[in-house]
């Protein structure tokens, strides 16, 4: 499998379960590791997308 850092353009689609735990509570620590593998990626070259179908559940919190 290819480093994500040979991938010029990367898009990161970021669902419900992935933001929030069962007690719909942000899941910061998960949300700050992300952020910094995004951000090593952007700094290696590379243009990231982050997209998310959990609008909805981030709302709730």
């Amino acid at each position: 499998m290819k480093s994500l850092k040979s991938y010029r353009r990367i898009t990161v689609k970021i669902g419900s379960a992935l933001l929030v735990d069962r007690t719909s509570g942000l899941k910061r620590d998960w949300l700050t590791s992300l952020a910094d593998d995004i951000a090593a990626l952007a700094k290696a070259g590379a243009e990231v997308l982050v997209v998310s179908s959990g609008a909805i559940a981030l709302g709730r919190t």
